[in-house]
């Protein structure tokens, strides 16, 4: 069974890629019944006012986004 979420997990941490300022920790991966992808809600370490959702595509990207380890 292919692993829908690709492997992302509430907990993750992630930083925009180029920036080194803000990180961002997933908190749950959404399937939202009127959406074919599935969307990542964040919320920025340090932070927690401050929220976002992205397509979980977008989030596994090396372009936008980059594990943090």
């Amino acid at each position: 069974m292919k692993d829908e979420n690709q492997g992302v997990v509430p907990g993750q941490r992630y930083r925009v890629a180029g920036s080194s300022f803000s990180v961002w920790e997933v908190v749950e991966v959404a399937h939202y019944p009127s959406e074919p992808l599935a969307h990542v809600r964040l919320v920025r370490v340090g932070a927690p006012q401050d929220r976002k959702t992205v397509a979980l595509k977008i989030l596994r990207d090396k372009r936008y986004y980059q594990l943090v380890r």
